[in-house]
């Protein structure tokens, strides 16, 4: 029987974390935590997951994963994983709605990166829509203080009972803030389609790690070439130093129009430079080179 493997964020949201749970069904749950010391805060949310899911916790089928959720290298790298291991036999869920927006962006992008191949189903990426947000709630206890202040003296001798009644309407509120998060209810679930995202080839891939291997960049095309191994024939071609040149030129266009690698000019020709986004796709390549060797 397939199991229903969940992904979640956890972060300052409780209430859309357990909707997700009980609308699709869980019998795997990876929460994805963050490493800094401010994500201490939520610890009482993911206590309460525990408590309300304690069997998975009991079959270690609820498992914490500690990463910096602010790095989108090391969320791609460690969800990817996660996500193509699990889906080759399960029904992965990514909920989408737990956490901050660039957890969120970095964890849609890991799942239309996934190779598709080589999962059962592709990946459920869902939105909980809440009923209530907490900062809208927050803007009408905000307009409210500012007579309160004024006229705070008259009030605690002449209307105790209306300052009372507002201080416990504003408890309570915090109270559904520690219970539920920083939202609650469901308006609704929300799917994300699943669109998937070609990977660069095997060859870009090599062209990426050596990039990144000096350092991110390289001086010129030339360079890159040279760094290259070479095979000692090539078909239509009986130059193996031309044809590499000429391969890699290709490539790099290739690279560049999906912003991989972005061209400098300069004085000596031109220099290639790997982004943010190449490096998210080659950083797993070159650690598992370092752990072969």
């Amino acid at each position: 029987m397939d199991e229903k493997v969940h992904l979640v964020p956890t972060g300052y949201e409780l209430d859309r974390v357990l909707w997700g749970l009980e609308y699709f069904g869980v019998t795997r749950l990876y929460l994805i935590r963050n490493v800094e010391e401010a994500e201490s805060i939520v610890e009482d949310y993911v206590e309460k997951i525990k408590t309300r899911y304690a069997d998975l916790v009991e079959h270690n089928k609820l498992q914490e994963v500690f990463i910096n959720t602010m790095d989108v290298s090391e969320i791609f790298n460690t969800c990817k994983t996660i996500i193509e291991t699990e889906a080759l036999k399960n029904q992965v869920f990514i909920n989408i709605s737990s956490s901050n927006p660039l957890t969120s962006t970095a964890l849609v992008m890991t799942a239309w990166c996934c190779d598709i191949t080589k999962m059962k189903k592709p990946p459920t990426i869902y939105f909980i829509r809440p009923r209530q947000y907490a900062c809208d709630e927050l803007s009408h206890f905000s307009k409210e203080i500012a007579p309160l202040l004024n006229n705070f003296k008259s009030l605690v001798k002449e209307k105790p009972e209306e300052l009372h009644a507002f201080l416990q309407r504003f408890h309570n509120f915090l109270s559904a803030i520690e219970d539920k998060g920083l939202s609650w209810g469901r308006e609704g679930i929300i799917a994300i389609p699943y669109m998937p995202i070609k990977l660069p080839s095997e060859f870009e891939m090599e062209l990426l790690a050596y990039i990144e291997s000096f350092g991110g960049e390289v001086k010129n095309i030339q360079a890159l070439v040279d760094g290259l191994k070479k095979p000692t024939t090539y078909k239509h071609c009986k130059d193996p130093n031309i044809a590499l040149r000429a391969k890699v030129t290709y490539h790099l266009r290739n690279l560049e129009s999906r912003q991989l690698i972005e061209k400098i000019p300069n004085m000596k020709g031109m220099r290639i430079k790997i982004t943010p986004l190449g490096k998210v796709f080659v950083t797993p390549r070159i650690l598992k080179k370092v752990k072969e060797d």
